[in-house]
């Protein structure tokens, strides 16, 4: 028996203090004796005087011991676990990164969890009804309503991942697709899990004995690299280990290390001679985690200077503010006729070309000319001389100005759908960004010199998203690293179709429609190559998402696991409250109680 308020159990201290109140209640009677009799009771009573001799047997006495028993457990609220193989069961699994540890016989806590699962569901009758559901970052559901036999089947289907889990979102998905009243809920999961009725959880513990690289950062030079490696003891006790570290396959360097629980360090691998595009540190010590020992980066090319293009009558705001910028080279050409293909940005003010570039991207400042709507294949208002203050809205190139206003006249409204808003005039769109003849382009309603935002501080941060999200270095990422599920932006241009070479070398084409380009989401760990239409390849890593083990702290350490090993917990229970048995059991001993107190002192 299990109770939901235990302390009210304190009540049952009152027993006690019943008792005594029974030996030192008044119990007289009238009764007519004669006195010879009463001298031989009064002989007797001297002779044996014990506190215990008060305490005979009444049935007074076990009534009122009964009620307040019977009243101090109904308050505590208690509950026994009995076997109901007839409501529906649902079995949810945790496959998220942390999962992947391994417990004390050499399984995964995702394989520990499938084998209880089997064996809860050999406890089942044959029309039972078997959910089956996974969760990490997202939830799953495999099967739903079937019988343990089809069960069986589905849990072999419940494969391990190395996404991040959302313990209490997908609890609450959970609960949103199914009645989980109706339900036996069995949860597999290694996070702290508030206790609800139906809810059974399977409780697994951080690992005791665990290591883990947590990031490998590179500093280039002309002939080679330095190396920074940052490791942790997450376990319980001492370790000791030897770091590896890899450039292109080749061992470049070993060092040793102990740490103390809890520890971290980092170990610092300097001149590393030689041209390498790939490293990678390895941790050579077999704990209970052996997924977070290895970490990849990519060794990015020194930053070459990008180019841009000007092509017009010249804007003085404009040329300084790519002037400013320590990574570009800025050329000016006003014949539209002579466009050279090789520059990253093109910038037309108040021209369209007759001849786009085959890559790179654009910037148009765009003029009143009825044929420019034509020319680049986007919708653009009627009207050319409004004017007013415009707002930058929320979009991929107005990070820190979002909100900000500036005067504006004679604009023109950009119409496109297709286009991202970046600057809106009475709700219409005066700046816009997307994909114009297959190139990423920034579209500018109005000229520069017609409104105030040369003047402004959010010209130069505009300029500036402007450029990094056009050219970012020799890579076309973000950063080098990323961890499983994260979001990753190719800020490449492609024809809508690139390769994508997975750790294991298996081939996957995808297919983007927009700018910056989004890869699927993928959690295999290692090092992946990108294959654009342009003949150009890149690379990225995915690791371990070792902070994952930090969100679970606060969770107690435990070298066993939380339930056991051994079957115990193997049929499927559910609990069944005694509340309102203990209610009525009180009331009918108070009932008896009264009863009998009324029938002792009739008059």
């Amino acid at each position: 028996m299990r109770f939901t308020q235990p302390l009210y159990l304190l009540f049952l201290l009152s027993i006690p203090v019943l008792v005594v109140l029974y030996m030192i209640r008044p119990k007289y009677k009238k009764v007519v004796i004669s006195s010879t009799y009463l001298w031989e009771r009064l002989k007797k009573q001297k002779r044996v005087s014990k506190p215990a001799q008060k305490l005979r047997l009444s049935l007074l006495l076990i009534l009122g011991i009964l009620t307040l028993a019977a009243f101090s457990l109904n308050l505590a609220g208690p509950y026994i676990s009995i076997t109901d193989t007839k409501k529906k069961v649902i079995f949810a699994f945790d496959v998220g990164s942390t999962m992947n540890c391994l417990t004390h016989d050499n399984k995964t806590y995702l394989e520990k969890s499938k084998e209880i699962a089997r064996s809860i569901l050999d406890t089942l009758f044959k029309d039972s009804k078997v959910s089956i559901v996974t969760f990490s970052d997202s939830i799953e559901v495999l099967a739903k309503d079937v019988s343990p036999s089809f069960a069986k089947i589905s849990i072999g289907k419940v494969l391990p991942t190395y996404y991040v889990t959302n313990l209490k979102e997908s609890i609450n998905v959970i609960s949103k697709l199914f009645d989980t009243s109706s339900y036996t809920f069995f949860l597999f999961t290694d996070k702290k899990v508030k206790v609800q009725d139906n809810l059974h959880v399977f409780e697994f513990p951080k690992p005791d004995d665990n290591v883990s690289i947590d990031n490998v950062s590179l500093s280039a030079f002309k002939d080679g690299f330095d190396a920074a490696v940052v490791v942790t003891n997450r376990g319980l006790k001492r370790a000791s280990f030897e770091i590896e570290l890899f450039a292109d396959q080749k061992l470049v360097g070993v060092k040793s290390v102990m740490l103390l629980p809890k520890q971290s360090e980092s170990v610092i691998f300097e001149k590393i001679k030689g041209n390498y595009k790939v490293v990678w540190a390895r941790i050579n010590y077999p704990d209970r985690l052996r997924e977070d020992n290895i970490f990849w980066t990519i060794l990015a090319p020194p930053p070459t200077k990008k180019k841009v293009l000007y092509v017009g009558k010249g804007n003085f705001f404009l040329e300084k503010a790519f002037s400013a910028f320590d990574d570009v080279e800025l050329y000016k050409l006003q014949d539209v006729k002579n466009i050279a293909d090789g520059f990253d940005i093109y910038v037309f003010d108040g021209i369209v070309p007759q001849k786009f570039p085959k890559k790179g991207a654009c910037i148009f400042i765009l003029s009143k000319d009825k044929d420019v709507s034509k020319l680049l294949g986007v919708s653009i208002g009627n009207k050319t001389d409004i004017e007013g203050y415009a707002r930058f809205v929320k979009s991929s190139i107005s990070r820190n100005i979002d909100g900000m206003e500036f005067a504006v006249q004679k604009a023109i409204s950009i119409d496109d759908k297709r286009l991202e808003p970046v600057a809106k005039l009475f709700g219409k769109p005066v700046i816009s960004f997307g994909i114009v003849k297959n190139l990423p382009t920034v579209l500018i309603g109005f000229a520069i010199d017609d409104s105030d935002l040369p003047l402004k501080v959010s010209f130069p941060i505009l300029i500036t998203n402007i450029k990094n999200n056009f050219v970012r270095g020799n890579q076309p990422f973000e950063k080098m690293t990323f961890y499983p599920g994260e979001e990753i932006k190719v800020f490449s241009y492609t024809d809508g179709k690139a390769e994508i070479i997975l750790p294991s070398n298996k081939r996957e084409v995808v297919n983007f429609a927009s700018y910056p380009l989004i890869l699927p989401k993928n959690d295999r760990l290692g090092v992946y190559t990108l294959n654009l239409s342009n003949n150009t390849s890149y690379k990225f890593a995915v690791n371990y998402p070792t902070y994952a083990l930090d969100e679970s702290e606060e969770k107690k350490t435990d070298a066993t696991l939380a339930f056991s090993e051994t079957g115990a917990k193997t049929n499927a229970k559910v609990p069944y409250l005694l509340k309102d048995i203990l209610l009525i059991l009180s009331l009918i001993f108070l009932t008896f109680e009264w009863m009998v107190f009324m029938n002792e002192n009739k008059s």
